[in-house]
């Protein structure tokens, strides 16, 4: 089954993120979603989403692609996260 990664911090674009999230599990692609700092990520307006891991805890060997939603905060961290920059 593929694998992806949705890596979220908080500030995310909500419809970005969840639309991808869902879609894929819908397809039966196994989608991860990884909290940079913390498991529940607020989306930037404000809606909270408990992510299934930390982005440091994700074993990235059998990943096929990585998707960064955006939203002007969460972009912000996303980019200046060593661990996303690395995968």
């Amino acid at each position: 089954m593929p694998q992806i990664l949705v890596p979220l911090a908080n500030g995310f674009e909500e419809i970005e993120a969840i639309s991808i999230i869902d879609i894929c599990r819908r397809g039966q692609i196994d989608v991860i979603v990884a909290g940079v700092g913390e498991k529940i990520i607020m989306g930037a307006r404000d809606i909270p989403v408990v992510t299934d891991c930390l982005i440091d805890e994700v074993n990235t060997d059998n990943l096929d692609m990585v998707v960064l939603p955006g939203g002007w905060g969460g972009t912000e961290v996303l980019a200046s996260s060593t661990t996303v920059q690395s995968i």
